[in-house]
């Protein structure tokens, strides 16, 4: 066999490298220490394809090898660490399972269709099964894998292709009004303020929670007074990582209002003396930070937790990302009152949400303009 354990439970690939032209024998190509047989599999697709060239039509190509394609194609183009990551999982959860002994080759679009309702059996760490949102997300990534076989001329087509998404359930989106906002951030303890701090952030800035939690005082302009968004943070494995932001459109500069500036300029003062002790830096930390350590997503999860209980009757807590349309809504509201027009209003959202087509905009907060409708229907009085 070409790969194979050994008594030291390592893994070890032997490959034949064809013949010595002047000796006529067998030359052999071998590699140990391998920690897990996918690796050592993924080390022999990857030599075979561009060591020697061995890929022909008529060869089974495993769901390991077209992986390893579909890594290499990642690393080529740059792709994200958060989106590299999050494949990583969906292969091994999912489709490394159901397709290890699959001829990537000759999948069908029954074939397709069996692993999406196997996928809609799995059970979801939420509890119960997976959503169709769950499933749509995998498909998608199966989509890519053979997208990338065609474009290595393993397959002729797709066989994902013309499978619609499974229907998913629209979620009513909630957000804060200023009142209920203000309400809000008056059941912050003093001991709370670096997550009172955050929560007015995501209100005023309207930026998602993984580019507020990426912000440090090198992306602040006190006297300019803005911000400039140009990072990500994500948790993964126990570690925070800090990538680029979403698109392209997501790399932007927010301006914020005079208190919130004034606000920050004192926290910035107090945090320098609070932690003068374990930087020399003081611009590269955290703009929350109170203590060493950065704050982080498993400890907003946490604190929501305690949080929630002391939340009066009638006022409910929304989702992290439900603060971003927060922030939308008052600002649409604002607009109507001032008499700016949709487009216009449209136009300056895209702009500070850094969405990177208007029409996201739209499809998002079009709802929010509450006369609309009114206004289509009164047009047929001049009928």
């Amino acid at each position: 066999m070409t790969v194979t354990r050994q008594k030291n439970k390592k893994w070890r690939v032997d490959i034949s490298d064809g013949y010595d032209t002047v000796t006529g024998s067998q030359r052999r190509h071998r590699k140990t220490g391998f920690k897990s047989r996918e690796e050592a599999e993924r080390y022999e697709a990857d030599y075979r394809i561009n060591r020697l060239h061995q890929i022909s039509h008529k060869d089974k190509i495993s769901v390991v090898y077209l992986y390893s394609l579909v890594q290499e194609e990642d690393e080529l183009r740059g792709n994200k660490k958060g989106t590299i990551d999050s494949q990583e999982s969906y292969y091994r959860v999912y489709v490394s399972q159901y397709f290890k002994n699959a001829n990537m080759r000759t999948v069908s679009v029954t074939d397709v269709k069996e692993y999406r309702n196997w996928l809609k059996k799995q059970p979801s760490v939420k509890g119960g099964t997976l959503s169709n949102s769950h499933v749509n997300q995998q498909m998608i990534f199966l989509h890519k894998m053979f997208d990338v076989a065609v474009s290595n001329q393993l397959r002729q087509d797709n066989p994902c292709d013309g499978l619609r998404c499974l229907p998913q359930r629209h979620k009513e989106m909630s957000y804060y009004t200023p009142e209920q906002f203000k309400l809000f951030d008056s059941l912050f303890e003093k001991s709370e303020y670096q997550f009172q701090l955050l929560y007015r952030v995501l209100m005023y800035t309207g930026v998602r929670i993984g580019e507020a939690l990426a912000l440090t005082w090198e992306n602040v302009n006190l006297i300019e007074k803005y911000v400039d968004i140009k990072h990500t943070a994500y948790y993964r494995n126990c570690q925070v990582y800090i990538g680029t932001v979403k698109t392209t459109q997501s790399n932007r500069r927010i301006y914020l209002h005079d208190s919130f500036v004034n606000e920050l300029k004192s926290w910035k003062e107090k945090q320098r003396d609070l932690l003068k002790e374990f930087t020399d830096n003081p611009n590269s930390l955290q703009i929350y930070q109170t203590s060493p350590e950065i704050l982080t997503g498993p400890n907003i999860s946490n604190f929501r937790v305690r949080f929630k209980k002391r939340l009066p009757k009638g006022l409910k807590l929304i989702r992290n990302h439900d603060f971003r349309h927060s922030h939308a809504a008052f600002l649409i509201s604002q607009g109507l009152r001032n008499g700016e027009g949709k487009d216009y209003i449209f136009y300056t959202l895209m702009k500070r949400l850094g969405h990177s087509s208007i029409n996201t905009t739209i499809n998002v907060y079009s709802h929010l303009f509450p006369t609309q409708q009114k206004e289509i229907a009164t047009a047929f009085d001049n009928f």
